[in-house]
């Protein structure tokens, strides 16, 4: 099994109005989960168009992290990474984890993979709709909706964490996706906000017991 860990959206916008000219995100939540995983098979995916240079990065349509940040082309290039990472690393399943945006985006390639035992997200949209139109931004066109996607037959597990006190994807970014979910499949850690304080829970679980310890379990395995 290989462990990947999704970037999220990166770098904020400039008073929630203006995207930012660079997305290579300042902090990361992903990326310290990732160098802190003990699994065998370890890998962190950045966004498209993160990491580089300002000559690179001017072949990037700017629609890859705005209105596009889950198109057709951002899920084609995300799958094609993961292959390229499964060949490499010999593993046979994956399981993936995204924050923010990059739980999002792990949801929407888990649905067109059968090589995905688990998806787990922390702090993101899963209707990006009722995420949208709560905060009162402008509609994502160019992007799919996780809860626009057929229901799975026997695919992969899930396991989705939120927090309480999270103001940029608050509880109703859910939205229809709930609908779909076991409540055993939710957890809300009271007191947390968006990004600030995860990579703590994470370590936390991993390294006690705590009640994320056994939840995480039954989707990611050991810890």
């Amino acid at each position: 099994v290989l462990q990947v860990y999704l970037e999220g959206d990166g770098a904020p916008w400039w008073a929630q109005r203006l995207p930012p000219v660079d997305p290579t995100p300042r902090t990361s939540v992903s990326l310290p989960l990732a160098l802190g995983d003990t699994h065998d098979r370890v890998a962190y995916v950045g966004r498209p168009c993160q990491f580089l240079t300002a000559q690179a990065r001017q072949s990037c349509p700017a629609a890859w992290w705005t209105s596009g940040r889950w198109s057709e082309p951002v899920i084609t290039m995300t799958q094609q990474v993961l292959d390229g990472l499964l060949e490499a690393s010999g593993a046979r399943e994956l399981v993936l984890t995204g924050h923010s945006g990059g739980g999002t985006l792990a949801l929407l390639v888990a649905a067109r993979r059968q090589d995905v035992r688990c998806v787990v997200t922390i702090a993101s949209p899963l209707d990006v709709h009722a995420w949208t139109q709560g905060l009162g931004m402008t509609p994502l066109t160019d992007s799919l909706n996780p809860a626009d996607l057929p229901v799975p037959t026997g695919g992969f597990e899930e396991r989705h964490l939120r927090g309480e006190a999270d103001r940029v994807v608050p509880a109703f970014a859910m939205g229809r996706y709930r609908a779909r979910l076991r409540t055993d499949q939710v957890m809300t850690i009271a007191h947390q906000g968006h990004s600030q304080g995860w990579v703590q829970h994470w370590r936390q679980a991993h390294e006690a017991h705590t009640p994320m310890t056994s939840w995480l379990k039954g989707c990611m395995g050991s810890l």
